[in-house]
């Protein structure tokens, strides 16, 4: 479950992570009263879950209360991504100095969580990772053993930082830590990290995914807030998957088994620089008619290029996910390019399939290879209808 901005820097605060003055609005007169008690300039920002808020106009400065309602005016009732914008988290503005990045969330092809910071922050981390690799520094961490303060200070040494910065940035990365764990979440972000003219340290945004399958024991996931759902997932729904929209302006489509290799699939495709526009969770025990009735639901997604799926053939069965991917096509052709990786029960019945429709097929390589694959059939440096293998 993805939380709001405003719910998940609740959560936060209730961990001693420093952040700045805020209240939330539901109506411009609202957000202007918010504005007149924090007493300076604010920052007015829609609550939706699809990033580009900024880019979307609805993240706006506001120097006080008459301009902080006149802004609320403007964002609300505005559609992102097809969410209805109602509330607002009005938010002092902070002098900027520094923006970096702190974040521990779940490395599904190691099965443990991983620690990670960089001196840069407030761009996609992604986009980081990708373009200089070396700037993020990573240490997976044991979630059974206590992440000892030495551990802490040694990862933001290797990110650059020297003196006493060093340990206020510790408290906070050993807090978030905290998060992380006592909620059963799947990430916990803080993307910027502001260091200010001051010398404060604030979390500027907070992002926090909590982990659906343990909502039986989580009051934070059964109190949130959720967005009205869209059509597709709620198609998802009546077919037994999940559909999530990730990303506005995304492109590729992403089908897995599990939630798990969803993520990590999603976090695959963000790797090489590309952007995912919303991925379907496939579950277990998939029929034929589900999986053509799930690549139906993927192809309505707007701006979609190119499909990746990934599934593997233990509860699900590789013969029949293939016959599925058949059934697609033959009822709706289409210009979007699909790659498979695919191994596991029946997978030789399957491949066939696969090769017979001229869908390109990673059989015993990596997702990375998988993903890089579909770039290049929609780059055309390659002709669709191939197999790919060692």
């Amino acid at each position: 479950m993805y939380l709001y901005e405003y719910e998940a820097k609740e959560v936060f605060s209730k961990y001693g992570i420093p952040l700045g003055q805020n209240g939330i609005a539901t109506n411009p007169a609202e957000a202007g009263m918010i504005c007149a008690g924090i007493g300076k300039p604010v920052v007015v920002k829609a609550q939706v879950m699809a990033g580009g808020r900024g880019k979307a106009g609805l993240i706006l400065p506001a120097a006080d209360p008459e301009a902080a309602a006149k802004a609320a005016a403007q964002i609300l009732g505005k559609e992102h991504h097809g969410e209805q914008v109602k509330k607002l988290l009005i938010e002092e503005q902070i002098e900027i100095a520094r923006e970096v990045y702190a974040s521990i969330t779940m490395d599904f092809t190691e099965g443990k969580p991983v620690m990670m910071v960089s001196a840069q922050g407030g761009m996609e981390i992604e986009s980081l990772a990708a373009a200089n690799p070396e700037l993020l520094i990573k240490e997976h961490i044991d979630p059974w053993r206590e992440v000892f303060g030495h551990r802490l200070r040694d990862l933001w040494r290797r990110a650059g930082f020297r003196g006493g910065q060093v340990v206020e940035l510790e408290n906070i990365l050993g807090r978030l830590v905290r998060v992380f764990l006592e909620t059963d979440a799947l990430t916990a972000e803080i993307n910027p990290l502001v260091m200010t003219q001051e010398g404060k340290i604030i979390a500027a945004d907070a992002k926090l995914i909590l982990d659906d399958e343990a909502s039986f024991r989580s009051e934070i996931i059964r109190n949130a807030s959720r967005p009205e759902i869209n059509p597709l997932e709620k198609r998802a729904g009546d077919l037994n998957v999940t559909y999530v929209s990730i990303e506005e302006g995304g492109d590729i489509g992403i089908i897995a088994g599990g939630a798990g290799l969803s993520m990590a699939t999603m976090d695959a495709v963000y790797g090489i620089g590309a952007k995912p526009a919303a991925f379907i969770d496939l579950g277990g025990g998939i029929s034929r008619e589900r999986m053509k009735e799930s690549l139906l639901l993927m192809t309505e997604t707007p701006n979609l290029r190119g499909i990746i799926i990934n599934v593997f053939g233990g509860i699900n069965n590789c013969l029949t996910m293939a016959a599925g991917l058949a059934d697609f096509l033959d009822e709706k052709p289409t210009d979007v390019k699909i790659v498979v990786k695919m191994r596991g029960h029946e997978q030789e019945e399957g491949w066939r399939i696969l090769e017979r429709y001229g869908i390109p097929t990673v059989k015993f390589e990596t997702t990375d290879v998988a993903i890089r694959l579909l770039m290049q059939v929609l780059a055309k440096e390659v002709t669709a209808g191939g197999t790919h293998h060692q």
